[in-house]
């Protein structure tokens, strides 16, 4: 085989395409001592179908069968085993719960296989195996592709709806247009110094302290080191003038970790005293 680790790759259409390259590929031969087409592995298996044996396997959590299909994969030759740990990564993108660590062990095992063993060897197969294993037994989700495919029709029903009065779009972005507006669900927080249109508001540091600075969750001790950082705003530890000092009611309101139910919600009437504070 050629060493180019990109002589096989997968065309738009999801099909295994041909090397472009003219020059003919190192003989190789196949369990059965038969030539192997360039689409096929050792076991004569064809390459885009063990290809996508594995990520099936991986969504279903079934082991043994992702671990066959990474073995098989690896085992027939340099640009097979490149194309496994690719597919092997985008798997733990699509089609597992965000937040899991597979990506990390297999990427740790690819660098594992690749620096540490020989091509060929038994050790290079090992890993590769123990790579689909991690990826088998973590919690499968499609979520990330999911969102993928909602955002991008979603906006595009939308523009369409722009054009055409009579198109009436199936479903609204999770964000709209009025929710973006500075006093909307998210503008009132998104809005802020760290933005074009907030700082044109006036919205500053002190915005960002009491609004902009909220977490969903946060440890005791990061409330109590908050509160006191906000307290130190006072005009008599710091440059502030008296009337110009955070309320206690401001500085609960910036530890108090959002609601669950509604994160965007804020319980003071308004900020505009707190635009007065970056003057």
């Amino acid at each position: 085989m050629s060493d180019s680790n990109d002589q096989y790759r997968f065309g738009e259409d999801g099909n295994l395409e041909e090397p472009d390259d003219d020059e003919p590929d190192e003989e190789q031969t196949n369990d059965f001592g038969e030539e192997m087409p360039w689409y096929e592995t050792k076991g004569a298996h064809r390459r885009d179908v063990m290809s996508s044996l594995f990520q099936k396997a991986v969504r279903r959590s079934d082991e043994e069968t992702a671990a066959f299909a990474a073995w098989e994969l690896v085992r027939s030759g340099e640009g097979y085993e490149t194309h496994y740990w690719n597919r092997a990564v985008l798997a733990c993108i699509e089609d597992l719960v965000a937040g899991n660590e597979a990506t990390e062990h297999v990427l740790r095992y690819e660098k594992l296989a690749k620096n540490r063993y020989a091509d060929n060897d038994w050790a290079r197969r090992l890993c590769a195996i123990a790579a689909a294993m991690v990826c088998a037994r973590a919690r499968s989700s499609r979520e990330t592709t999911h969102a993928n495919g909602y955002f991008s029709n979603t906006m595009v029903d939308r523009a369409r709806a722009q054009q055409d009065d009579d198109h009436e779009p199936l479903y609204e972005p999770p964000v709209t247009d009025e929710e973006l507006e500075a006093d909307g669900k998210y503008g009132f927080i998104a809005k802020d110094k760290h933005t074009y249109p907030g700082a044109g508001m006036g919205r500053g540091w002190a915005h960002f302290r009491v609004h902009g600075a909220r977490c969903s969750d946060e440890t005791e001790l990061g409330r109590k080191w908050w509160r006191r950082v906000l307290r130190y705003d006072h005009p008599d530890y710091a440059y502030r003038e008296p009337e110009k000092a955070f309320s206690e009611d401001e500085i609960e309101h910036a530890v108090e970790p959002t609601t669950e139910d509604d994160p965007w919600r804020c319980d003071l009437d308004d900020d505009a005293n707190l635009a007065e504070f970056d003057e």
